[in-house]
């Protein structure tokens, strides 16, 4: 776990760095102080590092029984952004004084937590018929398979996704689904039933957007992804002239061209765009490779956990980190539809940060007491082990050796 810690010390010391050379230009052209965006991301890193240490300390017995009321205060809060009024045409936030909210990021952490907890409490068909000589019953199989293991898990996050269309918030849509999606696939849940599905949707998940019509600006988005340059969406346009500007070893630190107002949102959803134009390919295969050794790690962290619902949470966390990660880097090259999806610990975001932070302190919690579950088995197999071994001397000792027992005879 140390390891794990300190790759996300070095990527989120990364992302300050990152985000102060992408900035610094619009925080002294647009707020008059080129150090706006920093001082924000520094004081929500340092409440995030708090939050962390606390959720480091909850029992993950308390998340379990917390999940289900918090569910239903999340849909009130998805509800309650539906009421203030929309930036970009989206309501998205929650204000209160000088305080926003985004409400899409509590209910990504909320769905890890039910969704985890749901998987792991719903029945395994080796539990229902333990016996090996009898034979499951097809309507037994598909019940626990689609009706338990499917339907129920997936249930809650049907009124979510609702919501988050009428915002509408079609990243947070996309990211939600797949976060619950893959904890489902990871615990079992379905069987092949869900991979064949998950498979299916992925083939044809453009064609099923292209006929989405009463969203109007996902279709404007979609048409505007294309290999013709005159056809693509202005930031996405942008966006290739920066990494393209990059080359192998980039302009340097704090040289971006294309953060001088040329690309919008250079400090949240483009911030990976800076990054290919400073350090060129070389930095951004190296802020990849983090990536991926975080979530490996991370991985490793859930895989050692003290039971199955834990183990969940971790995969759903990690899954999270990934698939923003992918769909963020995939947005800049072109790769999928432009969609507001935000770089982990780089870009720019109060409340994505500080959720971020308060989920590693869950997986810090996790990892600490995988190991000290680990621990007491490890003690429990030696304590074992050396029963064992004292019972078999005490056998040996007891046993009258034949040979020896014949010379006796033959001496008398």
């Amino acid at each position: 776990m140390i390891n794990w810690m300190a790759t996300l010390a070095v990527i989120m010391a990364f992302g300050l760095v990152m985000l102060y050379s992408a900035s610094y230009t619009t925080g002294y052209l647009r707020m008059g102080d080129s150090l706006h965006y920093i001082k924000q991301q520094i004081l929500c890193m340092a409440i995030g590092i708090g939050c962390m240490a606390a959720m480091s300390y909850v029992d993950h017995r308390f998340l379990r029984w917390a999940c289900k009321p918090c569910y239903w205060i999340v849909l009130l809060m998805l509800a309650a952004t539906l009421a203030f009024p929309p930036l970009n045409g989206c309501r998205r936030w929650i204000r209160l004084g000088g305080l926003t909210l985004q409400t899409s990021e509590v209910a990504k952490f909320e769905m890890i937590l039910l969704t985890a907890h749901l998987a792991s409490s719903a029945p395994q068909i080796g539990r229902f018929r333990p016996s090996l000589k009898e034979k499951v019953r097809l309507k037994d199989w598909l019940f626990i398979r689609i009706v338990r293991q499917m339907i129920l898990p997936v249930l809650p996050l049907v009124p979510v996704l609702v919501l988050l269309i009428m915002e509408p918030h079609m990243s947070g849509i996309l990211l939600t689904t797949a976060i619950v999606g893959t904890i489902l696939m990871m615990s079992g849940s379905g069987g092949i039933i869900t991979w064949a599905g998950a498979g299916t949707a992925a083939l044809l998940l453009e064609t099923l957007l292209t006929h989405v019509n009463s969203i109007e600006y996902l279709q404007k988005r979609l048409k505007t992804w294309s290999d013709d340059l005159e056809k693509l969406n202005p930031q996405t346009k942008q966006s290739l002239y920066a990494i393209g500007s990059g080359g192998l070893k980039g302009l340097g630190l704090g040289n971006s061209v294309e953060k001088q107002l040329w690309l919008p949102e250079s400090t949240n959803d483009f911030i990976f765009s800076v990054v290919c134009e400073e350090l060129g390919f070389i930095g951004a295969t190296l802020i990849i490779v983090l990536f991926i050794l975080f979530i490996v790690q991370g991985l490793l962290i859930a895989y050692k956990a003290e039971n199955q619902f834990c183990t969940m949470v971790g995969i759903g966390i990690m899954a999270q980190i990934a698939w923003q990660v992918f769909c963020n880097i995939a947005v800049v090259t072109n790769t999928i539809p432009n969609t507001g999806i935000s770089l982990p610990f780089f870009s720019s975001g109060g409340t994505s940060l500080i959720l971020l932070l308060a989920e590693m302190g869950v997986m810090v919690n996790i990892g600490r007491n995988g190991e000290r579950a680990a621990q007491q088995r490890a003690a429990d197999h030696a304590r074992r082990e050396a029963e064992r071994a004292a019972q078999e001397a005490e056998r040996a000792s007891r046993t009258i050796n034949l040979e020896d027992a014949r010379r006796a005879q033959n001496g008398k």
